[in-house]
């Protein structure tokens, strides 16, 4: 897989993440905190793609993913009126909404 890819999908997904944590953060008081582990998302996408595509291609589909897992994870964090963070930062005691945003992810590409 090219690296160049995959560091292209992980920095646009989390400065994707924060961004709309902030956003959701000044927005509203957000009553809980929850869990998403972005990595076995972005790792779903990555498994998808045909190494054999160029460049260009590789790189178009990896921000398309980007916008679309930003707009699932705001979505779920506005549903849920919780700020959602990084899976490894909480270690229990939160939801882990990994599976909804993971659903909404999937239902955007159909």
């Amino acid at each position: 897989m090219n690296r160049t890819v995959l560091l292209a999908v992980l920095m646009a997904t989390l400065v994707g993440s924060s961004t709309t944590l902030l956003t959701i953060r000044w927005l509203g008081q957000p009553r809980q905190l929850a869990t998403l582990d972005p990595t076995v998302l972005v790792a779903e996408h990555l498994r998808t793609l045909d190494p054999k595509q160029d460049k260009a291609t590789l790189e178009a589909q990896g921000k398309a993913f980007a916008r679309r897992l930003d707009q699932a994870v705001a979505e779920v964090a506005q549903q849920y009126h919780v700020v959602l963070l990084v899976k490894p930062v909480v270690i229990t005691g939160v939801p882990d909404l990994t599976e909804e945003v993971r659903r909404r992810l999937y239902a955007q590409t159909r």
